[in-house]
């Protein structure tokens, strides 16, 4: 079997049947940031796969004269048409780069304006490390980036109990230390590469919800799960612009898994599933090699 077959054939799969099988999966829920990363595995796996695919196709011969980092699309060649083919493959392997660079602009710019409403409508000063919205309705959220703010509603205020409202805000805390915003950027770039197959459809939601239970994780380190889960409640119907965190989001899921909480993994068995995170994303350069090994 060639080379580019097996990339598309492991391409086909990654795209449409891991993903499936990863957003059923139970133990995502169990360690979320983990999940984050399987799912960012798949992406980068299939771009690769994509990406040698089309350098197989454009140029199939063997170049055994390079040794095996050509064989692989690595080393830089010294012919033009394995020149050409490289080009191509390099130009598959930038599309997700540059829609993800455009996700990140898009979002920053986003979040500028709405922090420049924010520095003319809110009050600072009120609470500590956050901005105060005279709005009525219960909302907390976080703008990341370089000029993070923690946003509170006057109905957040009034709701919320004093616990609720700390565990609140280590939530945004947590998304704002694992610098959250960039893992959904990527998740957005999935979304527009591969938005007619289930990695595309599935990627954005899943990650989402996991970011929103990672953050849970990190507040619950100094807060208890009956605080956080109200506060959930009470701020869940609270607005939040697209490029904001927010504590409410996904709360049905977030609550219903604190009430089931069980034991973390070992620590063995994380990184075990770290290790095959990243293994996904090196399969396509022994997919690679392998016919021309054999």
């Amino acid at each position: 079997m060639s080379a580019a077959l097996l990339l598309l054939l492991w391409a086909a799969l990654v795209t449409t049947a891991l993903p499936r099988l990863l957003a059923g999966a139970r133990w995502t829920h169990r360690t979320p940031v983990l999940a984050v990363a399987a799912w960012h595995a798949l992406g980068v796996s299939a771009t690769l796969a994509l990406a040698l695919a089309v350098r197989q196709l454009a140029d199939p011969s063997p170049h055994h004269h390079a040794g095996l980092l050509h064989l692989c699309g690595l080393a830089v060649p010294a012919e033009s048409a394995a020149r050409a083919a490289a080009g191509l493959a390099t130009a598959v392997a930038a599309v997700p780069a540059a829609l993800f660079g455009a996700a990140v602009r898009r979002a920053a710019l986003a979040r500028r304006r709405h922090r420049e409403v924010l520095d003319l409508a809110g009050h600072h000063g009120v609470l500590p490390g956050a901005v105060v919205l005279d709005h009525a309705v219960p909302t907390v959220y976080c703008l990341p980036g370089l000029r993070r703010r923690v946003v509170v509603s006057r109905g957040a205020l009034d709701a919320l109990s004093p616990g609720q409202l700390a565990a609140a805000l280590a939530h945004e805390d947590g998304h704002l230390r694992g610098r959250h915003h960039l893992a959904a950027c990527a998740a957005d770039t999935l979304r527009r590469c591969f938005a007619p197959l289930p990695l595309g459809r599935l990627a954005g939601p899943e990650v989402r919800a996991l970011l929103e239970m990672a953050a849970d994780d990190r507040a619950l380190r100094s807060h208890p799960v009956t605080a956080l889960a109200g506060a959930m409640a009470v701020v869940a119907a609270g607005p939040a612009p697209d490029s904001a965190l927010a504590a409410g989001h996904h709360a049905t899921a977030r609550i219903r898994r604190l009430a089931a909480a069980g034991p973390r993994p070992p620590r063995t068995a994380r990184l075990l599933g770290g290790g095959a995170a990243a293994a996904l994303t090196a399969l396509p350069f022994l997919l690679a090699c392998l016919p021309h090994l054999a």
